[in-house]
């Protein structure tokens, strides 16, 4: 979906809403000449035991919290109507689907409705393949799922890839395609939810998807087409990889900055409001250097458990032949060196198809393509994923890539 707000003429604002377990993040903004423009964000912590491994267990507590962030990004100047709902990464199933095609008639040009015909058959593959994975995983009790991203992986003819296919001659194509799904009784949580606070919802969002995004621009070329995205968030880390701007996959893995901040509370006594405190400055380069020490020796122990959440996720992708490079951090924890550090080591990664010495790197704000912010306020590590959930409503794909583009229509058709 695609508003087209004018600034002047602003009175009802498109919003995202980032549901998190420990935070709960509101952008309000407006869309002009396929621009996000942010004129409001609000943050409110979540009230303890309203959220449960990023599922909402509390719905009116969770409500409050969510309006009252709301009101924070509109500031009494706004309305709001249509809203984006990040969801937590461990509420989603991805799969990756690689299907075979062999023609019946190799030498006649491939044709829009024979593509069109492969996805479909594909897309239904997918969703056929995960609910028998569920149903392994559950038994007779597994849960109903609803599709909310698609995106097309890799196309290839005769074993060579290439971008559009139509048109060219060839035996078999070959196409992969990344699905993310939510439980559908979460997908009714939200919906309620939405109700509640006098919202319609426009879309339902991963979260890792969105930071998949921060640096896809349809109208120019860039270096950061294949990378690792890393979302560190309270109590979640969220690990994506991306091939050539799209996701080949996510996983998600219960460790995040809270369980920094409670072993700092641990290790140097106080309230968890004080070690939070303490976290925040040391990431920022406050505290003095002795007192800088003694957190980095605390927080390299934890780095370390984190690590190898990390590597069991990435071990997950079992269809990723060779992993990127370059490691993107992002969320509240990232600016934490010690994490950054751990990624540099060379002991995690032995039993990993990398190619290349992994190299880690913090997503700044202002590589957050198509995204401007004009609240006046520093855009902080944490910001960046609710942030990047925007970009949603530009025009990220452009009118040439007829297969990204035939994809997304059949599944808003499977979706009526």
């Amino acid at each position: 979906m695609i508003w087209g707000l004018r600034k002047k003429s602003v009175q009802d604002l498109p919003l995202v809403l980032d549901i998190g377990t420990t935070w709960v993040k509101a952008v309000a903004f407006y869309v002009e000449s396929n621009t996000v423009n942010v004129v409001g964000r609000g943050l409110q912590r979540q009230t303890p035991n309203s959220m449960r491994g990023g599922m909402v267990v509390d719905l009116p507590a969770v409500v409050e919290t969510c309006q009252q962030a709301i009101d924070q990004a509109l500031g009494g100047n706004f309305t709001c109507s249509s809203v984006i709902l990040g969801v937590n990464g461990q509420l989603v199933e991805g799969i990756t689907t690689t299907v075979h095609y062999d023609r019946a008639h190799p030498d006649q040009p491939l044709e829009h409705a024979e593509i069109k015909n492969i996805i479909y058959k594909v897309q239904q593959r997918a969703h056929e393949k995960l609910c028998q994975t569920l149903a392994d995983k559950f038994l007779d009790d597994h849960p109903d799922i609803d599709l909310i991203h698609a995106a097309i992986v890799d196309v290839q003819l005769d074993g060579y890839t290439v971008e559009n296919p139509i048109g060219f001659q060839g035996k078999r194509l070959t196409l992969t395609i990344f699905n993310a799904y939510i439980p559908l009784i979460y997908e009714s949580i939200l919906q309620n939810l939405a109700k509640e606070l006098g919202l319609n919802i426009a879309s339902i969002a991963a979260q890792p998807y969105g930071v998949s995004k921060v640096f896809v621009n349809p109208d120019a070329e860039t270096e950061h087409k294949n990378g690792i995205f890393i979302d560190i968030g309270g109590q979640t880390t969220d690990v994506v990889v991306v091939r050539n701007g799209t996701i080949e996959g996510m996983q998600s893995f219960t460790f995040g900055g809270d369980a920094l901040t409670f072993r700092l509370k641990q290790e140097l006594g106080g309230s968890l409001e004080k070690a939070e405190k303490t976290k925040l400055a040391y990431a920022n380069n406050k505290l003095d250097k002795r007192s800088g020490k003694k957190i980095s020796e605390i927080i390299r122990a934890e780095a370390d458990v984190w690590l190898s959440g990390v590597e069991l996720a990435l071990k997950e992708f079992t269809n990723t032949k060779i992993l990127p490079s370059r490691i993107y951090l992002t969320g509240g924890s990232a600016p934490l060196p010690e994490l950054a550090r751990a990624l540099m080591t060379k002991k995690w990664r032995e039993e990993l198809p990398f190619t290349k010495k992994p190299h880690p790197q913090m997503i700044q704000p202002d590589e957050l393509w198509g995204v401007q912010d004009e609240t006046g306020r520093d855009i902080q590590s944490q910001d960046i994923p609710p942030l990047a959930l925007t970009k949603l409503t530009l025009n990220l794909v452009s009118d040439d890539d007829v297969i990204t583009n035939t994809l997304q229509s059949i599944v808003r058709s499977m979706k009526e």
